[in-house]
């Protein structure tokens, strides 16, 4: 018989079978949720493109204008393109698993320790730059697996462009290649590093990333302020067992896959060729751990040892013990899966409760009817609904004279991502990138004011008779699965000259930070 074009070709449709369960799950549970409040950030972002912004680079701005300019403002064309991605990765992790040698029993296996994971599910359902920042972690670790393997330093080339754009959708992704270049150094392939080529790499990924930089120098380096603000604000009440804990919980569906996979990369001999993987691994632990990150800014480096764990039991356990080994892994996933995070909406059960006791208490140290994270994804939809109805009460002559203010980019984005089609004004808001499309003075007759809680420990009761010649409560937002349940929105007429020099000298102050 004659061999087949395409020798691989069991193993690809089995890639590509997983790659379209995963996104076909993502596709059906589109609108359990409404969109998570960072992403009307985002959506925000999409409509004033630029080469950076106050707390992200440009590349989810982009991702936001191409997914509405092909769905419209929708909630399933903003999560097409995390959703997609998703399906990449698990493809990308397929051909790793390939590259390694691996056969079906370690692709299935490590393609369905990402498609089971709680944490890639979620952040592959979130239209925020987090699921594309996976993607370009994994890619960058299949470009490395292909550099060692091969011993090619032309490999370097494709590692600079991958790197710039990366960089352009999340800064994080320096971690990565700065423990990567720790690691090859002081491993037996650093000769890769004498070469023109990574010369070559360097260059392109500086090029790419140079409208970025260039931008952030032009408006007094915001990133830096961003990330000063964070730790000053949030980072600095991580404690070390809130990074290292969770490590062990983000993806303990396949615990038993990734962690003796570190173990083998580390210390077993045999398999010494790419123990620079476990070494960045750990490297990357540490720099984020120094740098006070977030738990789940390791979350990238996970997919690789979902690789290695999977092609390891593949390659060391026979073929009788591994169809049981196997089995077990598969069933814990799916138990893993159910206990971790549900994707069938609001309400949730008795027994989903009592399971994932802890998901169900919040920063306030309260235990609530829903997770924090998903009290994040509902209520925003009634906020942009109800402005957009005021807005439009007030008649052409009134709408044309009326400002909208918020509190924060959440309730700013929202009422932009709602009140799109009837061609709403530009919110009003001091809070992130939104200072940047803000007037310096206040001149129009009318201003909705949306009012929240959260955060905000100023009276509207008292402040606004301050700020308005006439106010009145338009409506509060009554959602006990909201997390800004309680929101207020107002209509103010005729501003006051004490709210107008309020106003122009914050928002000058604000600015000048950027100048």
């Amino acid at each position: 018989m004659a061999k087949s074009k395409f020798p691989f070709r069991k193993e690809l449709a089995l890639i590509l079978f997983l790659a379209i369960v995963k996104l076909l799950l993502h596709f059906f549970t589109t609108h359990n949720f409404e969109l998570h409040r960072d992403a009307y950030l985002y959506y925000a972002l999409s409509e004033h493109l630029d080469w950076g912004y106050i707390s992200v680079p440009p590349f989810i701005a982009i991702i936001g204008k191409v997914a509405t300019s092909i769905f419209g403002n929708t909630v399933f064309g903003l999560r097409f393109f995390p959703a997609l991605i998703g399906a990449i990765n698990i493809f990308l992790v397929g051909i790793s698993v390939r590259t390694l040698g691996g056969k079906n029993a370690a692709i299935a296996l490590a393609c369905l320790a990402y498609l089971l994971s709680p944490s890639f599910l979620h952040t592959n359902s979130l239209f925020q730059p987090v699921a594309f920042d996976h993607f370009y972690w994994l890619l960058s670790c299949y470009t490395f697996l292909i550099l060692i393997q091969r011993g090619n330093p032309k490999t370097w080339l494709w590692i600079g462009l991958v790197f710039g754009m990366a960089f352009l959708n999340k800064y994080t992704i320096v971690f990565l290649y700065v423990a990567f270049a720790i690691s090859l150094l002081f491993s037996a392939h650093r000769k890769l590093y004498y070469s023109k080529f990574f010369l070559l790499a360097v260059g392109i990924g500086l090029l790419i990333i140079f409208p970025n930089l260039f931008w952030q120098y032009q408006t007094n380096w915001p990133v830096l302020q961003h990330m000063a603000e964070l730790k000053e604000t949030q980072l600095v009440h991580i404690r070390y067992s809130d990074f290292i804990i969770p490590q062990f919980l983000m993806n303990i569906q396949a615990l038993l896959i990734w962690l003796p996979a570190l173990g083998i990369l580390l210390f077993y001999k045999n398999e010494r060729k790419y123990q620079l993987f476990g070494v960045t691994y750990i490297l990357v632990i540490g720099l984020l751990l120094a740098g006070s990150g977030k738990a789940y800014y390791t979350l990238g480096i996970y997919p690789i040892l979902f690789v290695f764990g999977a092609f390891f039991i593949e390659k060391y356990l026979k073929k009788r013990i591994l169809m049981v080994v196997s089995t077990f892994l598969v069933i814990s996933m799916f138990m893993a899966l159910y206990i971790s995070i549900p994707f069938d909406g609001i309400p949730f059960t008795t027994f989903e409760k009592s399971v994932r006791k802890d998901a169900f208490r919040w920063e306030d140290g309260i235990y609530h009817d829903i997770p924090q994270d998903m009290a994040d994804m509902t209520g925003w939809r009634e906020i942009g609904e109800t402005v957009k109805e005021i807005y439009l009460g007030l008649g052409d002559d009134g709408a044309d004279n009326c400002d909208i203010y918020c509190y924060h980019y959440g309730q700013a984005g929202a009422i932009m991502f709602y009140g799109k089609e009837i061609g709403i004004p530009q919110p009003i808001s001091f809070n992130g990138s939104f200072l940047f499309w803000s007037p310096n003075n206040l001149s129009k007759k009318y201003m909705i004011y949306v009012h929240s809680d959260l955060g905000n420990d100023i009276d509207p009761n008292t402040r606004l008779p301050k700020f308005f010649a006439k106010w009145s409560l338009i409506k509060t937002i009554d959602n006990k699965y909201f997390r800004e349940n309680g929101t207020r929105i107002y209509l103010g007429e005729s501003p006051t000259e004490a709210f107008k020099n309020f106003y122009q000298t914050n928002m000058k102050e604000l600015k000048d930070r950027y100048r």
